[in-house]
């Protein structure tokens, strides 16, 4: 086998998943940290980090380990940026994805993209909790950990990162054997390396423990977050919670949290009234077994009684169930009590239009686009009602007025080419597609869309022109954000696919 040089982009992204995966029990409470400017910036730039998280993130996708649900991203990023707010780092510089597992982790990536696993949302008991362990990923982003990690380990570690590599490839990508191999390879590092991620994970706490409290979060919710997954661990026997192996929680590490929560005693305590919603709408889009979550649901309505956050995860159930008049049975009082909120909104929006009584969807989503404006998650249900409903101008129309949506939507992108396809505009149709691909990261398919378009398509002279120049601007991008022949790679086996 033929390894990728230490400084390839595809070996970082590996590396970076090993970094990231685990990290060593802490037991010093000296932090004694390294500098953070100088040794990291003289072996990756920001752009650089920036262009290996977006690859870490393209084959995520590709992967389909990220959920694509919008307003469940979109949820992330609002409690995310409440906790920017407070750091000095711009909003703009994080991205936030569900994660689909149900195992209870999250993970930072280089150039500030986050990972929250839908598990990990199912296993808090509110919303501090919650912010709890994005701040602390966040801070592992500020403090740009990962650089330092990766120039820290650039001289005795490169053989561990190599091994490591091997056997994440071996495994095929599967989640439980990255884990194995990175967990024997991360032992080998030195007792110097080990301290040194020690460092970080006590720098990440003690600055987001801060960021939290400073966004009015409860300061106490990561030591106590932490503290439930360690008594809980103990029912787990061998199979301990995956936050605890990347995570690992010492009595020290522990102690020096609930010292620094301390000092923002006088924290006014301020949660999102969409957390529980939020929070059920993972549990159920993370299910594989929806008759197992129905009876999950029916038994919990039975223990605890009718509650608003039940009832809505009871719903979305019932919805994936086909069972669309009991979820609108349920979600109606829901409507009544709190015609305010998105998730009510669009959840009767989705069951109306199951139904088939569009014109009471439309209705809903009418409502809720002059309600929230600025919701790409509404401006998708509703362009995605006018698909479904054959309004092939209307969805263009509405979908081609947004230009911000169109530039960081796929989903956008993908309704325009369906409609277009409808229509038999080919043209249209491949340069949209094209352009779904490309947000996603996906440059293999992008140019091979391209370049099927313009050796098979009946096209005229204009369609033509501007499928090359989209050739050229994806081939150009594929190139910048990989290597020349690793976007040959790309391309080779998407062609194969």
């Amino acid at each position: 086998m033929i390894f990728s040089h230490p400084r390839s982009p595809r070996f970082l992204v590996m590396l970076m998943a090993a970094l990231l995966t685990v990290s060593i029990g802490a037991s010093a409470r000296d932090y004694q940290l390294p500098s953070i400017g100088q040794p990291a910036d003289n072996y990756m730039s920001p752009a650089e980090e920036e262009k290996i998280g977006r690859q870490v993130v393209a084959q995520l996708l590709d992967r389909h380990l990220i959920l694509e649900d919008v307003q469940l991203r979109e949820y992330l990023t609002r409690v995310g940026t409440r906790l920017a707010a407070h750091t000095d780092t711009d909003a703009s510089a994080f991205r936030f994805y569900p994660i689909d597992s149900s195992q209870i982790n999250a993970f930072a990536l280089p150039g500030g993209y986050i990972g929250i696993n839908a598990g990990l949302l199912t296993e808090t008991d509110n919303e501090s909790e919650l912010a709890g362990v994005m701040g602390h990923e966040m801070a592992h982003v500020t403090q740009r950990h990962i650089a330092r990690q990766i120039e820290a380990t650039s001289g005795m570690g490169w053989a561990t990162a190599a091994a490591i590599l091997v056997a994440a490839i071996a495994g095929g990508g599967d989640p439980d054997a990255l884990t194995a191999a990175v967990t024997a390879g991360v032992s080998n590092l030195s007792q110097q390396q080990t301290n040194f991620t020690r460092a970080h994970e006590f720098e990440a706490d003690r600055i987001g423990i801060r960021t939290m409290a400073e966004a009015d979060y409860n300061p106490d919710s990561m030591a106590s977050f932490f503290e439930k997954l360690q008594r809980r661990s103990r029912l787990y026997g061998n199979q301990l919670p995956e936050i605890l192996l990347s995570h690992p929680v010492s009595n020290t590490r522990m102690a020096e949290a609930e010292t620094r929560a301390r000092d923002y005693a006088d924290t006014r305590v301020e949660e999102s009234d969409a957390y529980p919603l939020m929070k059920e709408r993972a549990r159920v889009l993370m299910s594989k077994q929806y008759g197992d979550l129905l009876r999950y649901y029916e038994q919990r309505r039975k223990d605890e009684g009718e509650q608003p956050a039940l009832d809505y995860g009871y719903a979305l159930t019932l919805l994936q169930l086909g069972r669309t008049s009991d979820a609108i049975g349920l979600l109606e009082p829901l409507l009544e009590k709190a015609p305010q909120t998105q998730a009510y909104v669009l959840a009767m929006a989705n069951a109306r239009a199951q139904a088939g009584q569009s014109e009471q969807a439309r209705a809903l989503l009418e409502r809720a686009r002059t309600a929230f404006p600025t919701s790409v998650a509404v401006k998708l249900d509703y362009a995605q009602l006018l698909v479904d409903g054959n309004q092939p101008e209307a969805t263009r129309a509405f979908l081609m007025q947004d230009r911000d949506l169109l530039a960081q939507s796929s989903q956008a992108q993908q309704m325009l080419a369906r409609v277009a396809g409808d229509q038999g505009n080919l043209g249209e149709a491949y340069y949209r597609q094209a352009k779904y691909y490309e947000l996603r990261g996906a440059y293999g398919p992008a140019i091979n869309q391209l370049r099927t378009a313009l050796q098979t398509a009946d096209l005229n002279a204009f369609d033509k022109a501007r499928l090359r120049a989209l050739l050229d601007q994806m081939v150009k991008a594929c190139h910048t954000a990989w290597s020349e022949r690793e976007c040959r790679e790309q391309v080779t086996a998407d062609a194969r696919y």
